[in-house]
């Protein structure tokens, strides 16, 4: 009898059993259960992050069903056997212990592979309701779980065969189970490198990066290596009849008694050294560690900013010391952070302290919470309040890039303000955001000076919603002459006397707005088109990969031709084909608009900001219509040279409120603009996103009725219909043997 014909067996064993489909039934009502109670929450919370929230909470209480149902499924597979005594007569075949184990390995694996793949049918129904779930981390989540659950049949299947009472073999391997989950409950009890040991062998601790969206190689590693030494001490156990001279085995003190001491020295030493080759290899993998990161943001892969400054780090030494008090999770999600800042570069140290230990050394280092983080570099010092990958990129470019410049917002004619905290007017994020950069943000009057402070890197003009007087053009004039950045955002039907002033740099504005009704975010209007289409030739989107969006905005074009040679422009930001421009010469929005009129449109895609660049050896305020500098309007002070002169005009401002920055790729369109204007093209990247910068991608909302579906079909359908099914099936078989 071949292995094959032991897992046809045990499958037919299985699957003709109805007790087996009521198990079943119990678990996946208890997965539908959880399931639905988390998206409950989740809708409750806010709705952000899907992967990051729903399903890690959903696959850790799916690894809280397998921990109970895996000890229940495993339990007969010697136990019963051997009291029926089915065993004694399975070995009079021509079957080795080998083929028994391994059939009865696979058909437990394929029993869970069949309850894993019912549980799908949750994301499925909730696809159908929400078409923007992402399948990419539940690949990382289901395989996890069948690893995890493989893991649990193998200490299953070795419990099982050290006894012939199924209930004994269920509540030790239970036992055991609930002993490798508690390994780091009491993790402030012990030192942190017995934590850290604790760590790397609890076995759903492994699991974590599974639940995250994330597939490791080391991960991978640790639980198929797990599953193999418990299968090999099931094989030891199946083989241990041969040196009793028995058939049957029916306690752990029949297994430890053999015939010679010797007998027993020879299998601890094997059992020995397999444990210790076992853990060299996990020790390779995790020198070794592949990672596969499936979530839509790529959320745990460093960003490539942060590997650009690790890059220029080189070999200077970065220490970080986090002062800890929390949940084995947390700890593992720190130190997950921080290795992966580790693998890029060496110097990079890090140590995870408990505060409640080392309150002298918090106390010196400023640290008066739990989670607050110093980064120490060349005798520079910096507390963090907690650990994330943005804050810690912040400093650590700060540390490599001390140098700061200015940023002036010019108000006075409506523009939005870098300090205020208003979700739809208020730039406050955004001068955050600089300031994260190492910029620094100041407000400018132009009404009230007659000339652009000397330590000006930029200017920024936000939205002005009123014209601006013709000597403060004039004072723009003279700062971009004099080799100045500018930054224009203006709404649509605002400032009219601006197109004037732009169009002497190559730049027409249109009396229009723009409309995308086949490209927008789920649930939102055709007014806040969705820009996937960018010129990689401008070196603001060269790699940018992540759309945009726009609301409420006007079309911005280059001239054709060009007022002047030396001057350069180029489009980087279009909507797609299905948008276009419609002429608007008033401030009223029809409801027509809203379809598209050849007599009144423009068909897409349509340009929404455009990059200027002024070759200042041939270009002087002169051209730009400024006779020569006059008492009103002084020369500008002397500046650093620059070969040229820089603007971007944006068909809209309200992108980068504080309402939308966080929107999709916004942020970083933001800060790559300010970043080529200022001529530090080697910060344009992308950037690490924290909980409440990342893109805001999969908001979920239910209706009242669609909750009452999803409830009745996860939590009773599904298991009613597999109860059904066991019922056919045990009435088949009973038809059959009468």
């Amino acid at each position: 009898m071949s292995c094959l014909a032991v897992f046809s067996k045990e499958l037919r064993a299985s699957f003709g059993l109805f007790l087996a489909y009521a198990i079943v039934a119990v678990a996946l009502a208890l997965a539908g259960f959880f399931f639905y109670t988390d998206l409950s929450l989740f809708m409750l919370l806010g709705g952000v992050n899907l992967e990051r929230g729903l399903w890690e909470f959903f696959f850790h209480d799916v690894r809280f069903v397998l921990l109970l149902l895996v000890p229940v499924l495993t339990a007969r597979a010697f136990a019963e056997e051997k009291k029926l005594g089915t065993l004694d007569l399975l070995w009079t075949y021509p079957v080795s212990e080998t083929s028994v184990l391994v059939g009865k390995f696979l058909a437990a694996a394929v029993l869970l592979a069949v309850v894993l793949g019912l549980t799908t049918f949750y994301p499925l129904v909730l696809s159908w309701y929400h078409p923007q779930v992402s399948w990419s981390p539940l690949l990382a989540g289901y395989v996890g779980l069948f690893l995890l659950g493989l893991a649990f049949v193998s200490v299953g299947l070795f419990l099982s065969a050290l006894t012939d009472s199924q209930a004994v073999a269920a509540m030790a391997t239970l036992g055991v189970l609930v002993l490798f989950w508690s390994l780091t409950w009491n993790e402030q009890a012990v030192s942190e490198t017995v934590v850290h040991v604790l760590l790397q062998i609890s076995l759903f601790d492994r699991f974590y990066h599974f639940a995250r969206g994330a597939i490791d190689s080391q991960e991978i590693s640790f639980l198929v290596l797990f599953s193999l030494f418990f299968l090999v001490l099931t094989w030891q156990a199946l083989r241990s009849r041969r040196w009793r001279g028995k058939g049957e085995f029916s306690s752990l003190r029949a297994f430890l008694e053999t015939p010679s001491r010797r007998q027993w020295l020879v299998v601890g030493a094997v059992n020995l050294g397999l444990l210790v080759g076992l853990v060299g290899l996990q020790s390779l993998s995790i020198r070794h560690n592949l990672r596969w990161d499936l979530t839509p943001s790529q959320s745990l892969t460093l960003s490539p900013q942060t590997r650009e400054l690790l890059g220029d780090l080189a070999d200077q030494e970065v220490v970080l010391t986090l002062f800890f008090g929390g949940s084995p999770d947390a700890y593992q999600a720190f130190e997950d952070l921080f290795k992966r800042y580790a693998s890029y570069n060496s110097s990079f140290r890090y140590r995870i302290l408990y505060r409640d230990r080392n309150l002298g050394l918090a106390q010196q280092y400023g640290a008066g919470h739990y989670g607050a983080t110093v980064m120490e570099y060349q005798g520079q010092r910096k507390l963090l309040p907690i650990a994330s990958e943005e804050l810690i990129t912040q400093a650590l470019f700060q540390f490599l890039h001390g140098q700061e410049k200015v940023v002036y917002f010019i108000g006075g004619h409506g523009e939005h303000d870098p300090f205020s905290r208003h979700a739809r007017d208020g730039y406050s994020e955004a001068a955050l955001a600089l300031r994260n950069e190492n910029f620094v943000v100041k407000p400018l009057l132009l009404s009230r000076t007659a000339r652009v402070p000397e330590d000006a890197a930029l200017l920024v003009l936000s939205g002005p919603r009123a014209d601006l007087l013709p000597r403060e053009t004039a004072v723009l004039e003279r700062f971009v002459a004099d080799g100045g950045s500018l930054l224009v955002m203006i709404d649509p039907m605002a400032a009219p006397n601006l197109s004037a002033f732009l169009s002497t740099y190559g730049v027409g504005l249109s009396q229009d707005l723009v409309y995308d009704p086949s490209n927008r975010l789920f649930g939102g209007d055709a007014l806040s088109p969705i820009v996937s289409l960018y010129n990689t030739g401008v070196a603001i989107v060269r790699d940018f990969a992540i759309n945009t969006i726009f609301p409420l905005a006007r079309s911005v074009e280059p001239l054709d031709p060009l007022p002047h040679p030396a001057l350069s422009a180029a489009p980087f930001c279009r909507t797609g084909p299905g948008s276009w421009a419609r002429f608007t010469p008033g401030a009223e929005v029809s409801a027509g608009a809203l379809e598209f009129e050849g007599t009144q449109a423009r068909q897409g895609p349509i340009s929404l900001a455009v990059a200027v660049t002024v070759d200042l050896d041939g270009w002087s305020a002169t051209d730009a219509g400024v006779t020569a500098p006059s008492p009103a309007v002084p020369a500008q002070p002397a500046r650093a040279p620059q070969n040229t002169a820089r603007l971007v005009v944006y068909g809209d401002s309200d992108f980068v409120s504080n309402a939308r920055l966080s929107l999709l790729g916004n942020r970083d369109l933001f800060l790559n603009t300010v970043q080529w204007l200022v001529q530090e093209e080697r910060f344009i990247t992308e950037r690490p996103k924290n909980e409440e910068t990342a893109p805001k991608l999969s908001t979920i909302f239910l209706t009242a009725r669609q909750s009452r579906q999803l409830f009745w079909l996860a939590v009773l359908g599904e298991p009613l219909a597999v109860l059904l099914i066991g019922l056919v099936v045990a009435g088949y078989r009973r038809r059959r043997t009468v």
